[in-house]
Formats: C-alpha cells, sequence, structure tokens
C-alpha cells in the first residue's frame, strides 16, 4: 500500500471516528451546533482557497474537506441528539455517525479504480 493510500485509511477510519466520537460527547446545546457548522464552513472555504494556489497545496486541501465532513456529521449526531431522548437512541445515533465518517473512503477507492 502506498504511504498516500495508507495515510488517508488511517485518517478516515482512525482518526474520523474518533474525532467524531469525541466530537458527540459534547452538551447538545445549540452553541455546539452553531459552533460545528461554522468551523465546517471555515474547512471547507480554506480547502478551495488553497485548491486555488496550486497543485501542491492539493493534499491539504483533501485533509480539510475531510474535516469538513466529519464535522459536518457530528453536527448532524448532535441535530438528532437534541430531538430524540434515551439511551437506545443515544446509541444508534452515534454508531450510525461513526460508520458514516468512514464514507469518503469509499469514494477513494472507487476514484482510484476508475484510473
Amino acid at each position: 500500500m502506498a504511504s498516500m493510500t495508507f495515510l488517508a485509511f488511517v485518517l478516515i477510519f482512525g482518526a474520523g471516528p474518533l474525532l467524531c466520537a469525541l466530537l458527540l460527547r459534547l452538551p447538545t446545546r445549540l452553541s455546539v451546533l452553531i459552533g460545528l457548522g461554522l468551523a465546517a464552513i471555515f474547512c471547507v472555504t480554506l480547502a478551495l482557497m488553497l485548491q486555488s494556489l496550486g497543485p501542491m497545496r492539493m493534499l491539504s486541501s483533501l485533509i480539510l474537506l475531510w474535516l469538513a465532513w466529519v464535522l459536518a456529521v457530528a453536527m448532524t449526531g448532535h441535530a438528532f441528539l437534541r430531538r430524540l431522548t434515551g439511551l437506545r437512541a443515544r446509541r444508534w445515533v452515534t454508531t450510525i455517525a461513526l460508520l458514516t465518517t468512514t464514507l469518503p473512503w469509499f469514494g477513494l477507492a472507487t476514484a482510484r479504480l476508475m484510473v
């Protein structure tokens, strides 16, 4: 496995679910939802600015887009946790959110198959 592919694998399957789990432990307040949303928007904006600077910034841009994805998933999880009550609902929301953070890997693997 190439070093960049291994780095992407570790980020997506290791750091992504871990970061999402830590973010889901925050209190389910409106301020947390707004903060996660603003952080995701900031990451996407910065990623787009880095892409326009040239091809040497593409890896940084992809990592920022991945981070924005994880933040958006955590924000969605918090929105569900605000509406649903109970331990069973919290477990399901957490499990689905952690699994959802790995979806970019499948897009990357599909793109590699097309090349």
